[in-house]
């Protein structure tokens, strides 16, 4: 009984000296969550841009600069959950988090102001996505993108529709994130296959707090224009770099696709 009182006691006085700054889940509008608890770390929400509309630039440099970062955000929650003896209804440590982006949110808040951005990228043939999922377990961590497109409705306007675009997992037993989904050969205007956002926005009574949220958002350096001459200055990862093969064939739009793994 007194070795039991000994390790609480120094787990507590761990979580006192590491200070952990939390969040608490349902306070954070842009998303949703499958979890038996509410709280993570800062540093972790912090790095998933849950309704945020992310352009080729935005996407690249959060895969190839971010993801790294994720991990140790990541972990800190996992020793928070450990260390402060959360648990699930049934007594059992919690041992998963799942995070999904929030569909009024980013449809009628977020895509919408900026609608005429996204249209004229698209038509250029520039990708635009957004985080659409997030898991963490004691396991592993993923990381799910969907990619925005625009498909001509009855009316012959153009609008809104989305697919699966790009998965990636970190899995803690081999130290390295893979590609596990990447989805480049549907065409950005009238795709063949797409899902449609939601019609009807679902604010209960949180209008306010999502109006906030999108000032918020409007103020993140995210600019999703790209100038014409950008694309002249990417270099290409080379394939012989890249991780797994890729589950489809590469895109014929006009941006260039690719992805850097890094090497632990």
């Amino acid at each position: 009984m007194s070795e039991t009182l000994e390790i609480q006691e120094i787990q507590d006085e761990f979580l006192r000296e590491a200070s952990f700054n939390l969040t608490d889940l349902r306070t954070q509008i842009q998303l949703m969550y499958w979890s038996e608890q509410h709280f993570i770390t800062q540093g972790l929400i912090e790095l998933l841009p849950f309704g945020e509309i992310l352009s080729n630039i935005r996407f690249y440099l959060y895969v190839d600069y971010s993801l790294d970062e994720l991990i140790s955000k990541a972990k800190q929650t996992l020793l928070y959950w450990r260390l402060s003896g959360i648990t699930q209804y049934n007594g059992t440590p919690v041992t998963q988090l799942s995070l999904f982006y929030d569909k009024t949110f980013l449809w009628h808040y977020s895509a919408p102001l900026y609608q005429e951005e996204i249209h004229s990228q698209l038509q250029l043939g520039h990708r635009v996505r957004f985080l659409s999922q997030f898991l963490l377990s004691q396991t592993e961590i993923e990381v799910e993108f969907n990619e925005i497109q625009l498909q001509t409705n009855f009316n012959d306007n153009l609008q809104f529709v989305y697919t699966d675009s790009n998965t990636y997992q970190y899995k803690f037993t081999n130290l390295r994130w893979q590609p596990i989904r990447t989805i480049l050969s549907f065409p950005l205007i009238n795709p063949p296959t797409f899902l449609l956002p939601i019609t009807v926005p679902n604010t209960l009574g949180r209008e306010t707090k999502y109006q906030a949220y999108l000032t918020q958002v409007q103020g993140l350096p995210n600019n999703i224009h790209i100038q014409d001459h950008y694309w002249d200055s990417v270099n290409s990862t080379p394939a012989n770099t890249l991780g797994p093969t890729r589950v489809n064939t590469p895109s014929t739009s006009s941006d260039t696709d690719y992805w850097t793994p890094t090497n632990f």
